[in-house]
């Protein structure tokens, strides 16, 4: 009996051995924590029920597609059929059309080939239908035209980031906060992207500015906590998640649970 008991424990161990490599890094910081030996003690904490997730993605806000059809590169009857389309490519993207509003700003691009809102707004459908490259090819043609056109910088660098290419990403935001020294997401987008080449310290810092523009940025928050715990600072990272909780982050619950129930005030 004592042999079966221990063949069944031995094939629990190995089962779950072999479901934790398979994770992804990307889903969870617990990879990260094997990696650094700055984090030895957090790992002798025992493994929570469920891996808290990675940093929390990138912010953006709402879709705002760039609407004023004014001053286009164009000239009498052509300029108002400019207009026309242009109007029609924001109407379709107001109803969730984007294939139709990408049709639309590629006619606007045909005939106003110089002016950066239109690459701006085709770059935007082409980021809500998930087609990367494509998106990445037309905020960049709005930035080659507008150098600081802020808009279409922050959303190339959100598309380096679903790309995975980090440097590149974090090479946008920190122009972004050049031009946006005042703005929270703009710190928050920056720290995200160092967390995820394991800059902890910079994104720290990152995240202590957007929660000082923004006192009740729960993402920034939970990332905060995140960057705090890859470097072993395992008493801030959970007051950071409990603010995050408290602000409405409800996977803020997960890590709470896992790193700091029972910590005792450490």
């Amino acid at each position: 009996m004592k042999n079966n008991m221990k063949r069944i424990l031995l094939l629990l161990t190995i089962a779950f051995l072999v479901s934790c490599t398979g994770q992804q890094d990307n889903n969870t910081s617990r990879e990260s924590e094997h990696d650094d030996a700055e984090v030895s003690s957090v790992n002798k904490k025992e493994a929570p029920d469920q891996a808290i997730p990675g940093f929390s993605e990138v912010n953006i806000d709402e879709i705002t597609p760039d609407t004023n059809a004014e001053g286009l590169d164009t000239q009498g009857i052509e300029s108002q059929q400019v207009a026309y389309l242009f109007q029609k490519g924001t109407a379709a993207y107001d109803n969730n059309d984007f294939e139709s509003g990408v049709q639309y700003f590629k006619q606007v691009i045909a005939k106003s080939p110089e002016d950066p809102r239109a690459y701006y707004n085709l770059g935007l459908g082409s980021f809500k239908l998930n087609e990367f490259h494509e998106a990445l090819q037309a905020f960049s043609k709005a930035i080659q035209i507008s150098p600081n056109h802020s808009l279409s910088i922050q959303y190339r660098g959100r598309v380096y980031y679903m790309l995975g290419d980090f440097v590149k990403c974090l090479e946008d935001y920190n122009s972004v906060v050049e031009l946006k020294p005042n703005d929270p997401i703009a710190f928050y987008n920056r720290g995200t992207a160092r967390g995820q080449i394991k800059d902890y310290l910079g994104a720290i810092k990152d995240f202590d500015r957007a929660i000082e523009l923004d006192p009740e940025y729960a993402d920034a928050f939970f990332n905060r906590g995140l960057a705090n715990l890859n470097q072993g600072r395992l008493h801030d990272a959970c007051y950071d998640w409990e603010k995050a909780y408290a602000l409405g982050h409800y996977e803020a619950e997960k890590a709470i649970r896992g790193y700091c129930e029972g910590q005792g005030g450490e």
